[in-house]
Order: structure tokens, then sequence, then C-alpha cells
């Protein structure tokens, strides 16, 4: 499956416009007065990237401003001197979404950079030094989100009924290196401290090594109790705590649940999975793809009508990806006990964020920003929508992966 980045394109249309028209405010094309903003996008040839620079391109003409788009037809090369000719116009605001390698777009704005021109800057390929506003994009924070939902839902249904540890499916996709890192921050849920992780057989290392200590939440040193080779050690070195560990969890993953893509096969995948009757007791299913989860939902739904599972509706949850009208239909069918699609990650709102971004382009602080958010029914510091923002703790930001040339040298 080709990948596009789906979920970090699709938070720029109410971000994007209402950044620019901030930007706009306070700053002016130095030529004629007029504010003058200059996009350059990827490729035209995605509907979904076109509409966002229409509906942008349209919203600002509206309110009196000059606005230019240029299309790169995902070749870096020609984006790179559509940008050069965009300085030369000596533009208020320059918005990149970069169509290769962060590095390059650090050295033409090294080069061009005006300090009367705000540069903003989407990237799913690293940080650049030079840009004032960044939003980049992190494919394990991704599935971290989706652990928080995990987290809530279990803290908002757990009690005497439940026996513990909770179990939970991971329906995995790893079509892709992006694909990969998002079922690492899924996997986080189940490991107490950070750890390399190994991309080629999709587990955290466990290994035997040295005794290695941590310092727990009461101050006190304590021996890692885990095998602890692949542990990731801070400056002094001892463990890591993982800030997303949740005990109580059977996390289930295997081979044959690692490519569920489609709706049917969502569904192919809670057959073979139910089969065992060992597993009648599931509590949780996440899924990587938006279209699996709703199969997967469906069809737990059918066994709950049977009464072929452990547990009642109320206390099995399926999570997905993909802030569709069909999933929020069903998230919100679920709030009223309708169903049992509970929430997803995806792009609903980043209006808290957008606050904060505000704020510093008006004092001209320069920022690197990761803003995600999740919908559900199940969070206490959700809004009147079941809108919660995703806050970073960093750890999206860590090098945790090996690769499989690392492995070999």
């Amino acid at each position: 499956m080709k990948e596009k980045n789906i979920f970090f394109i699709r938070i720029m249309p109410g971000f994007l416009l209402l950044l620019i028209v901030v930007m706009l405010c306070i700053c002016r094309n130095r030529e004629n007065g007029k504010p003058l903003a200059c996009l350059a996008m990827t490729s035209a040839d995605d509907s979904f990237v076109a509409s966002v620079a229409q509906e942008l391109e349209k919203q600002l003409k509206t309110c009196g401003n000059r606005v230019l788009v240029s299309f790169s037809d995902n070749d870096m090369n020609q984006q790179i001197n559509q940008i050069e000719n965009y300085v030369a116009m000596h533009p208020a605001v320059l918005v990149i979404q970069c169509t290769g390698d962060s590095s390059a777009y650090d050295k033409i704005l090294e080069r061009v950079h005006d300090d009367n021109m705000q540069v903003v800057v989407f990237s799913s390929s690293g940080k650049l030094e030079h840009a004032d506003i960044q939003m980049v994009n992190s494919s394990l924070g991704r599935g971290i989100c989706a652990v928080n939902l995990i987290r809530s839902f279990l803290k908002k249904t757990n009690d005497a009924t439940t026996e513990k540890p909770a179990k939970l499916l991971l329906l995995g996709n790893a079509a892709t290196e992006a694909d990969i890192m998002t079922m690492a921050g899924y996997q986080l849920i189940g490991e107490k401290y950070l750890r390399h992780y190994d991309m080629k057989h999709l587990k955290f290392y466990r290994e035997d090594g040295k005794k290695v200590e941590y310092t727990d939440g009461y101050g006190i040193r304590c021996a890692v109790e885990e095998p602890t080779g692949g542990l990731i050690l801070d400056k002094n070195g001892d463990a890591i705590l993982n800030p997303y560990y949740v005990p109580d969890i059977e996390l289930i993953t295997a081979e044959k649940y690692m490519n569920i893509q489609t709706n049917l096969q969502g569904q192919q995948a809670m057959d073979a999975f139910l089969g065992d009757r060992e597993n009648r007791d599931i509590r949780i299913v996440v899924a990587a793809s938006g279209e699996a989860a709703v199969g997967a939902a469906s069809r737990l739904e059918e066994c709950l009508s049977r009464g072929d599972l452990s547990y009642s509706a109320d206390k099995i949850a399926v999570f997905g990806v993909d802030n569709t009208e069909q999933n929020r239909r069903l998230v919100s069918e679920a709030a009223k006990g309708n169903g049992i699609f509970r929430g997803f990650v995806g792009d609903y709102s980043i209006s808290k964020e957008s606050d904060n971004i505000i704020r510093s382009l008006l004092v001209r602080r320069k920022g690197v920003y990761q803003c995600y958010s999740y919908y559900s029914g199940y969070n206490e510091i959700s809004d009147a929508n079941g809108i919660v923002v995703f806050y970073d703790t960093g750890i999206s930001n860590m090098d945790i992966f090996v690769r499989e040339e690392e492995n070999a040298s």
C-alpha cells in the first residue's frame, strides 16, 4: 500500500489556514504593502492535497490577500526551484509541504532566509534548523496515541467483574517503515522500560545482559527484573521507565495478524482469533487500519449477539485510525451503547495546540510542534465533542529503532 502520510497531511486544512492568516496579519510584503502567501505543495494529482490548496487559496483571497500556489509533482528538485522563485518575491509567509529529505530544504533556507519572512514547514522526514514554525510527523507518536485510548477505556471500565490481565489483540500493518514505527507505539503498552525496537522481527529487544538499575517513583533504587539486553539507558546508565506502560495487559501479537488492512481481513482475523475458545475473553482490539477496525468490530458484535464472548459489550472496545464520517458515526453510536467501535487516532481538532503556536508567532518565537488528537468517549479530560489533544512527552522523538542493516553490522 502506497505510503502517503495521510494522517499527517490531513491536519493541515483548519490549522494551516488559521496559522497563515495570523502570520499575514503581522507580516507585510515589502514591495506593495499587500500580504503575500506562497504555498509550495507536493502533488496536484493527490485529490486531498489539491482540495486543501484550493480551499486555502479561496479563503485567503476572500480575506484580501494575494496567494500563489505551486505543486511539484513530488519532484524535490522542482519544488526547490519553486521555493527559490518564491523567496525572490519577498513573501510574508512561505509554507512548504516537503516532498523529500528535509536536509535539502534546510540548505536552501539557510541561503535565502529573510528575517521578515515567516517560514512554516510540514515534514515527515526530520526537523529543519532554519524554519520558524514546523509541524513534524512521528509515526511512533501516532501509535502512542492509541495507547492513550486503551488506557482511558480500561480506567473507565475495569471493575470487580473484569479479570486481569486484560486481553488485547493487535491487528498490525507492516507495509512500510512508517507503519512499523506506529506498531512499535502500540506495543509500548506492554513494556515497563524503554527498549530498542527490532524493525525486522517487529518486537522490542529482550536479551540477557549485565545488571541494570533504575529509580522508581518513590526515589528508591531497584534492579531491573527483566533481561537487560536491549534497554535504552539514560546518561547515568539507568533504565528508563516507560510512561505508557500498562501492567495489567496481555498483549497478543502474531505474524498472521500483522498485515490486516481491509474490512474483510479484519473480520477474518477475528474469526481466526476467536476460533480458539480461550480467546473468548477478549477485551480490546486495536487495528492499524480504519477499515480493518470496522470489520473486527462488526464480527465481535455478531459474537456478542449470540452470547459467544465472556464479557458484555460495555467491557469490550475496538480502536482504529482515520477521521472518516463512518468512524465518527460508529464512535457516537458506541457512546450511546449501540456498538463497540469506541475511538480512533485522527485529526479531528488541534485548536488547543493552535493557540500555543499562534502565541509563538506573535513574538516570533521559533518552535517545533507535534500535534496529535484522538476521538473517544472514554477520557475524562476530553472536550464536549470527545476530543483530546495529545501532548508529546518526547518519547516519539527518540531513536528507538534498529534496522536490519544495523543488525548485520
